[in-house]
């Protein structure tokens, strides 16, 4: 049942626990003359959950006129296309992002395929990747750091964090000070629902994750609402907040450490190492290989590491 979370403000339950083994919620504003839906989750998501859900409002599909992507990730933007075949919602999403939101053969390509000599998907991975994402639309409004929703009756402010994904978003909904965090605040990871290892944390730069983390901290907020966990309260959000801070301090000591014992390392080394030795992540990931690159980037820019190329033969 969906639950109010604020005046107007609506979580609703998605199908992703059940396909992905993780919690994520959507979320829907009512702003008078707009519906907003925040995010669209899997491709599956709008008939399987959002659509059921929404009923048990006395809404529908059809009601929305404005869909949110925080960010170019599956489970925030595979519902687009029978979103707006469903609605005619217009589609709003950080500028930065639109490339990826609009082309899953680009997205894929350069995240999950950045780094092939570290991890590199078989053909079943591929397949799975590809149904979540479902068929690509155009993106109609282009957020940009400090815009409004287009909503007159419901003043929500976008924020750019841009550290779990290149242009990543968070709104505030400065009537309610809810601020939805959406993926950036992540902890030290995320436990699946079967509790045999963790989601760890995703970023692809450590200066704007650092960055996007602090400005949320200098937000005023009565809660803090992120996609895969639990509504939070201010103090709750705050600390959540520092602990997303203290694991990349951690993650950083960490890859330091480590290459100073090594004397040199490879990405998928040290994924490996984060994914067993820092966390239960099952060693090798998305995850912990953006982290493993983003920290040795940072070295490199800092004169703590120099990066090397050879021939793999």
């Amino acid at each position: 049942m969906p639950t109010e979370i604020a005046p107007g403000i609506h979580r609703l339950a998605t199908d992703y626990p059940h396909v992905c083994g993780l919690p994520l919620w959507l979320h829907v504003l009512d702003a008078g003359d707009e519906l907003i839906l925040l995010d669209a989750g899997i491709a599956s998501t709008p008939e399987a959950a959002t659509g059921p859900e929404l009923k048990k409002l006395g809404l529908d599909l059809a009601d929305l006129t404005l869909v949110v992507n925080s960010h170019a990730h599956p489970d925030h933007m595979g519902g687009n296309a029978i979103l707006k075949d469903r609605s005619g919602a217009r589609l709003a999403a950080p500028a930065t992002e639109a490339g990826w939101l609009e082309d899953n053969d680009a997205l894929v390509s350069e995240l999950w395929g950045s780094d092939p000599a570290a991890m590199d998907l078989d053909d079943a991975e591929r397949a799975e990747l590809y149904e979540m994402l479902g068929d690509r639309v155009r993106i109609d409004v282009l957020l940009r750091d400090g815009d409004h929703l287009p909503a007159a009756d419901r003043p929500v402010r976008v924020i750019t964090t841009s550290g779990h994904s290149p242009g990543h978003i968070a709104v505030l909904d400065e009537r309610t000070r809810t601020l939805f965090s959406f993926d950036d605040v992540q902890g030290r990871g995320q436990p699946y629902l079967d509790g045999k290892v963790w989601l760890a944390p995703l970023y692809t730069d450590v200066g704007r994750y650092t960055s996007g983390l602090r400005r949320l901290l200098e937000l005023d907020f009565d809660a803090l609402v992120p996609s895969h966990g639990d509504l939070l309260d201010a103090d709750q959000g705050r600390r959540k907040i520092e602990q997303s801070l203290e694991w990349v301090d951690d993650v950083h000591k960490f890859t330091t450490g480590r290459l100073r014992t090594k004397g040199s390392l490879t990405v998928r080394d040290l994924a490996g190492a984060i994914g067993t030795e820092l966390g239960d992540f099952g060693g090798i990931c998305l995850q912990t290989v953006r982290m493993a690159r983003a920290h040795l980037e940072l070295l490199a820019r800092q004169g703590g590491a120099e990066p090397r190329w050879h021939h793999p033969g």
